[in-house]
């Protein structure tokens, strides 16, 4: 499962999807609905990035982002699940949407809160895992149809564009200048805290 984890601001994102959205070649979704909502698809960076204005019920702004990105002409068809929910444990509401698909590409976007700066995220199936995950034949159908070398190549350009905006690194996380710049004000990339790491 090729995947980059990364560490990145809002401003970072909005040059990432800026990108992502002027080459096309793709859709991007929620990973999952509001309750009892039809699930979101973004047609631009600023629709995604006033996510991170909506707030938890505590009061604080949302940190956190979870998207799929669909790669046209793909071989396989964007669907969503319906995702029952107890209504006990929900406010009343018994169910949301979910994206659904072995080929899609995870893309789960952080900015700072007052806990630090967690990591970013990339990845995507394999066709091997995902043959390991179907639960039905109809799963392996769509499986053997999907063009898994496209969406390799969708992603390893996606995981380049993101490496080549780096200024440092921690471990193998690429660090974008954002980042770069709350770390060099004590903001930790967590979990790793600028009082006993260095940027390289």
């Amino acid at each position: 499962m090729p995947n980059c984890d990364f560490y990145a601001t809002l401003k970072d994102h909005e040059e990432i999807l800026n990108i992502l959205f002027e080459e096309s070649g793709c859709e991007i979704y929620e990973t999952a609905s509001d309750y009892e909502k039809p699930l979101k698809q973004f047609f631009n960076t600023s629709e995604i990035l006033s996510e991170f204005n909506r707030t938890y019920p505590n009061g604080n702004k949302w940190s956190s982002v979870e998207l799929h990105i669909y790669v046209l002409d793909c071989g396989f068809k964007f669907t969503t699940d319906k995702i029952k929910l107890n209504p006990e444990a929900c406010d009343g509401f018994e169910y949301r949407y979910s994206a659904k698909g072995l080929g899609l590409i995870q893309l789960y976007l952080e900015i700072p809160s007052n806990k630090g700066l967690r990591n970013s995220h990339t990845n995507h199936n394999t066709k091997k895992r995902a043959l390991n995950w179907a639960r039905t034949p109809e799963e392996i159908v769509d499986i053997e149809l999907c063009d898994y070398k496209k969406i390799t190549q969708f992603s390893s350009k996606l995981n380049r564009l993101i490496r080549k905006n780096a200024l440092g690194k921690i471990s193998s996380r690429p660090v974008l200048p954002g980042a770069l710049e709350v770390w060099n004000k004590g903001v930790s990339l967590n979990p790793y805290s600028p009082n006993d790491t260095k940027i390289k």
